[in-house]
């Protein structure tokens, strides 16, 4: 039975004066893009755009993600997280100098205004995947799940001042000067990232090339069932959730009438309710286990969605959002602790950033469906249809979960490398393969059949292109192949972990009458 595990302090994570300037910077930003991403939903939605047109807001936000994740991870593990985060902000302030210039011309098509909320989508991506290759080897293993939760705190923060401030600005002031003045904030703020030249300097290089990275990348998840069932936990969450970011504005005008401010001040009850949230559930958090855990946040979230469309009364609805916003952001933190717990250091940027391409392309979809089923016949049917997928969703991790993390530790020591049979390693860039031949003990076919399974998507999860084993009745000749002696090498020091180890020695101890030899040779 899987245990609830102990959660470090929050304030353990704040010591490192690193993570405290980098995760304000990341507040500050995520501040303003929602100043900005409220601008933009505010006006399109008083000069009278379709529910589909408001809700592609999101998606203009979040299709960035698919596009840059995968690279933008691959960057971060070569070490270049913090010139990726500068190079960020500039991008953020041109598109909102772009935002101010279309805002003053005024009567410009929609989509000129949702190609600027792409640009801070890329913007807003490339910074929060290079923030998360940095965050564990700025604060540790040991604090990387605290920091993702303080992270997402900091995120969600931004959820709760930024719509307030766009409202009350929208109120106060033109949409070009709030343009033009979030691009001055975007630039200042690459000033603390220059004056921390070394963060994150001690963490480990990647040398993989950018397409061989993606195909390892690819080859790791299909071959990992842990992390395809956590993609697939993600995505039915973020399907069904993205519903409310989506018409939430729909809600505000058509139904509660409430005006720009009121409307930034609800918008901003959700990201309240994210940050008081994150500290009011982690007693909970420590109490229960972690499916149990992500299944309550979905089902309160199921719950919201099923009341918003039809309560009209404000104070029920601002109720309603801190709730929502407490729910959100339990369910997210547990992905990404999840994530920086288990996943081995070589492939966590890359899968962390398939997770957020994959979350925000759920969002993406999402927003168009639930746009576009509001259009053709109901905001009731759009939340009750969402409400219902997302108490599936809930069910679902709680029946279903995911693996529980043990099974994907990815401790690696020397005990583990001086496990593995080694092949002597020749200096040449051709293909190789590598030969493994396993002498059994009588009856040990049957037990190295029993693990056939695993033994082959544990060498392909970890780099080896093609894997075949003949199996004989006395022994066994497993053979598989690298595309390079440097992926081989990668493998051998780098990426074995100790369930690798833990499958090679049942293995040996099961069906083998001594221990495997190894050869290299060219392909």
């Amino acid at each position: 039975m899987q245990t609830a595990a102990v959660t470090p302090s929050l304030r353990d994570p704040l010591r490192n004066a690193d993570f405290t300037v980098l995760v304000a910077v990341q507040c500050v930003t995520n501040v303003c893009v929602w100043v900005f991403v409220v601008a933009v939903q505010w006006t399109l939605t008083v000069a009278g755009e379709s529910s589909t047109v408001i809700a592609s807001v999101q998606t203009a936000l979040a299709i960035p993600f698919l596009l840059f994740a995968l690279p933008m991870g691959v960057w971060g593990e070569r070490g270049a997280g913090q010139v990726l985060m500068q190079g960020a902000l500039l991008v953020l302030a041109g598109a909102a100098v772009a935002a101010a210039v279309l805002a003053s011309i005024g009567d410009v098509p929609a989509w000129l205004m949702l190609a600027t909320v792409g640009a801070v989508g890329a913007g807003l991506s490339t910074i929060t995947i290079a923030w998360q290759s940095l965050m564990p080897h700025i604060v540790g293993r040991p604090l990387a799940g605290t920091g993702a939760i303080l992270d997402g705190a900091s995120y969600n923060g931004a959820r709760a001042i930024g719509p307030i401030i766009g409202g009350a600005l929208l109120t106060a002031t033109t949409s070009e000067a709030l343009f033009l003045a979030l691009g001055v904030v975007f630039a200042v703020l690459g000033v603390p990232l220059r004056s921390r030249r070394r963060v994150g300097s001690a963490m480990p290089r990647s040398s993989e090339r950018m397409l061989p990275a993606l195909a390892a990348a690819t080859r790791f998840v299909w071959n990992s069932a842990w992390t395809r069932r956590l993609l697939y936990r993600l995505s039915v969450f973020g399907m069904p959730s993205s519903c409310l970011w989506a018409l939430l504005p729909v809600i505000a005008y058509e139904r509660l009438g409430l005006s720009s401010s009121q409307f930034g001040l609800m918008f901003g009850l959700v990201g309240l309710g994210a940050v008081v949230g994150t500290v009011a559930v982690m007693p909970l958090r420590r109490r229960i286990t972690q499916n149990a855990f992500i299944c309550a946040g979905s089902l309160a979230y199921a719950a919201v969605l099923a009341a918003v469309a039809t309560v009209s009364n404000v104070v029920v609805v601002a109720v309603l959002m801190v709730v929502v916003g407490a729910s959100w952001v339990g369910v997210q933190s547990s992905w990404m602790m999840a994530a920086h717990g288990a996943l081995p250091t070589w492939i966590r940027a890359r899968v962390i950033a398939l997770m957020l391409l994959v979350f925000q392309g759920c969002q993406a979809v999402g927003s168009i469906v639930w746009g576009a089923l509001a259009d053709l016949f109901s905001l009731e049917l759009a939340f009750g249809t969402a409400s219902v997928v997302m108490m599936c969703a809930g069910m679902g991790a709680l029946v279903h979960g995911i693996v529980p993390a043990e099974t994907i530790a990815p401790t690696l020591d020397d005990e583990t490398r001086s496990a593995v049979p080694l092949a002597p390693v020749v200096e040449e860039s051709a293909p190789v393969r590598v030969t493994v031949i396993y002498q059994l003990r009588p009856g040990g076919d049957a037990s190295f059949r029993a693990l056939r399974r695993d033994l082959a998507r544990a060498r392909r999860r970890l780099g080896a292109r093609r894997w075949t084993a003949e199996v004989g009745t006395d022994r066994v000749i497993e053979r598989f192949d690298f595309r390079d002696v440097a992926e081989y090498r990668r493998y051998l020091s780098t990426r074995l972990t100790d369930p690798e180890k833990c499958l090679l020695d049942r293995i040996w101890g099961d069906a083998c009458a001594e221990r495997p030899m190894s050869r290299l040779s060219h392909r």
